[in-house]
């Protein structure tokens, strides 16, 4: 059986950063917050799809288009699961982000500010990269280290 690779251990870091700061832009911008068991079955498919990854990426252009793919089916996923609620974002105010009170009382809420979830999500995408970008750092320090402490 073969040990996993310190790459592989240190992709699932990754994972959880794009989670997090994909759940950071999506609130600062006024969406709301996944029901919990949905937020770690997102968790765990980004540390999964992390651990793939980090075997065959290793570009940061590349890097950069997955981690905002990434950022893209997590913003569907939370939109969907989650909703959107107009002015209720961090970041509303400074983008104009106002309620419109001239709509049908029966009729759904606007979904806000599209170019303010836009720029929090490509936010979010560019610091998964510096993350992810750390994290191989320290991959291969780590693995340097464990080379020169055991050369088996």
């Amino acid at each position: 059986m073969r040990t996993a690779l310190v790459q592989e251990k240190w992709a699932w870091v990754a994972g959880l950063a794009a989670v997090a700061l994909g759940l950071a832009a999506h609130v600062l911008a006024g969406g709301s917050i996944p029901a919990v068991p949905v937020f770690l079955a997102f968790a765990a498919l980004s540390c999964l799809a992390a651990q793939v990854i980090s075997r065959w990426v290793h570009g940061p252009l590349l890097l950069l288009l997955l981690s905002g793919l990434a950022q893209q089916l997590l913003y569907l996923g939370f939109d969907a699961s989650g909703g959107y609620f107009p002015g209720s974002g961090f970041l509303d105010h400074f983008h104009g982000g106002q309620l419109d009170v001239s709509s049908e009382a029966g009729a759904a809420p606007s979904g806000g500010s599209v170019h303010l979830m836009l720029y929090t999500h490509m936010a979010a995408a560019i610091l998964t990269v510096l993350v992810a970008s750390g994290v191989t750092k320290l991959a291969g320090h780590a693995s340097l280290t464990a080379t020169k402490s055991n050369p088996a």
